[in-house]
């Protein structure tokens, strides 16, 4: 696996290639991402299944979005620790709000690039 987290297994010898998203330069070939899974408890103490939907960094710490797959609602987790060991985390109020806005510009920005 290379480490980008792709899932492929491509040899060095192979033709190089920007995949979609994960910039991994693996040979030409398709790639299957599958989606990374998290286990969220609710508030009845129900695990739900809820799909990483985006991560970004900001300010050397790693940040994901986390959408319920029942109600849609996203949920921003800070990522503590790493690899297997990583858990998330619910940012403080202040934290939340400066990280929310920082990826929301990003975003904006990205729209306004992608239109040029």
């Amino acid at each position: 696996m290379n480490g980008c987290g792709c899932g492929c297994n491509c040899s060095e010898n192979e033709i190089e290639h920007e995949n979609e998203g994960c910039g991994c330069g693996c040979g030409e070939h398709e790639h299957e991402h599958e989606a990374l899974i998290v286990d969220l408890e609710d508030e009845n103490g129900n695990v739900v299944p809820c799909e990483v939907v985006d991560g970004f960094t900001y300010k050397e710490n790693e940040y994901v979005l986390v959408q319920n797959p029942e109600d849609g609602a996203v949920y921003l987790f800070k990522v503590v620790g790493e690899g297997d060991e990583a858990e998330l985390t619910i940012p403080e109020d202040e934290e939340f709000e400066e990280v929310s806005a920082y990826y929301e510009k990003s975003l904006e920005e990205s729209e306004e690039e992608s239109e040029e």
